[in-house]
């Protein structure tokens, strides 16, 4: 399983200590805004995802554990308000946790349906995803059921669930990205279709493959996370080479057709790692990753102006980088026009003073801001 990382980064003069034991640089242009929360004890936050409701109110949810892998963690649930600056208490995201006992419940990742519900996807060490559910009004999840993929039986998960656009007949068509292991693995997606009155997604169709891994030899592809534009989807997919990092696919197709045709681009010298893409209120893309070219993976970010064509390398903007190899699973919304909040974890063991593996705000799970002027 590829591994997920987070850092942090803030505008100020070199040198100087962030509240809570970030050090900010002058080069980076996000400005820290909130704090979600700062987990108890050896807890630590990781693998954040956010939304924006449909009343206005932000949703997020994390992983709790005390290691990135190898422990019991659980998925943790928070509700921002509608300025993104105040969080509630979190709890379990799951109304009946025990429904996941003893399981590693990882990489959670929430989308919005067209109704304004909202499935939550997330896969386990065995190599199974799960789907969940949350309507307006309620407080937690459903109890998870397994995303049904034909022929598939082990699998993992990292984008968001994607609610297409209703055309014509086909309505609350959800399509659901994963990824799988070997050579014959790679970057996938199942089409389902929301069922509300049973809060589950139904799959409506056999697997699809996006790429296959070993093309070239040593290659995996991984993490495939979607947009939409018009008829159009839009897939960033994690490359890897021989272990090491390589440039990040870009794939389009058509979001409705039954076989679908992909148009693919190697985005020559962007090496990103447990990416997330934003569609933007003016129809940009931004892409914000964990950067495999820098020392400790930091999380960056970039605009993408024109995303259903050959991708362009805009300005880089250093969003987050909280000094540790584990970070960078980063997840964005836009506030409001031009105005982005973006997740960052500080996975580092509690301590009294920052250093290269302890911090005060270690297990803190940070909100950052940047705007449309900061990546032009």
């Amino acid at each position: 399983m590829p591994i997920t990382r987070r850092t942090l980064l803030a505008a100020t003069s070199l040198g100087a200590l962030a509240a809570g034991g970030f050090t900010l640089t002058a080069k980076a242009a996000a400005t820290f805004y909130a704090k979600i929360v700062q987990e108890p004890g050896d807890y630590e936050a990781r693998f954040p995802d956010i939304l924006k409701l449909n009343d206005g109110r932000l949703m997020a949810v994390w992983h709790r554990a005390t290691s990135h892998a190898g422990s019991i963690g659980t998925i943790q649930l928070s509700f921002g308000s509608t300025d993104g600056r105040t969080w509630s208490t979190p709890t379990p995201a799951l109304a009946n946790p025990d429904t996941m006992s003893g399981i590693d419940t990882r990489d959670p990742k929430i989308g919005k349906m067209n109704d304004g519900s909202v499935v939550m996807t997330f896969f386990t060490p065995a190599g199974k995803v799960y789907q969940s559910a949350w309507k307006p009004g309620w407080t937690r999840f459903t109890d998870p059921v397994e995303v049904v993929t034909s022929g598939i039986t082990v699998k993992y998960s990292h984008g968001s669930p994607l609610a297409l656009a209703a055309s014509g007949t086909r309505t609350n068509e959800v399509l659901v990205p994963f990824y799988t292991t070997g050579t014959s693995g790679g970057a996938w997606f199942v089409r389902t279709r929301w069922d509300a009155p049973t809060n589950k997604l139904i799959t409506i169709e056999s697997p699809h493959q996006i790429i296959q891994n070993n093309n070239p030899v040593g290659r995996a592809y991984q993490e495939p996370s979607f947009v939409q534009f018009g008829n159009t989807i839009v897939c960033g997919v994690r490359a890897e080479q021989d272990g090491g990092g390589s440039p990040v696919i870009i794939a389009w197709w058509d979001a409705y057709v039954a076989t679908p045709t992909y148009r693919y681009q190697s985005f020559t010298g962007v090496l990103a790692n447990s990416h997330h893409l934003l569609k933007t209120s003016d129809g940009r893309v931004l892409f914000t990753y964990g950067d495999k070219a820098q020392a400790r993976r930091p999380t960056v970010g970039m605009m993408i102006n024109n995303p259903t064509q050959n991708w362009v390398k805009g300005t880089v903007v250093p969003i987050y980088d909280s000094g540790a190899d584990d970070q960078a699973n980063p997840s964005s919304v836009e506030l409001s026009a031009g105005t982005y909040l973006t997740l960052g974890y500080n996975a580092k063991a509690k301590g009294t003073t920052d250093t290269a593996s302890t911090s005060p705000s270690g297990g803190t799970l940070r909100v950052l801001r940047t705007t449309s002027a900061d990546y032009a």
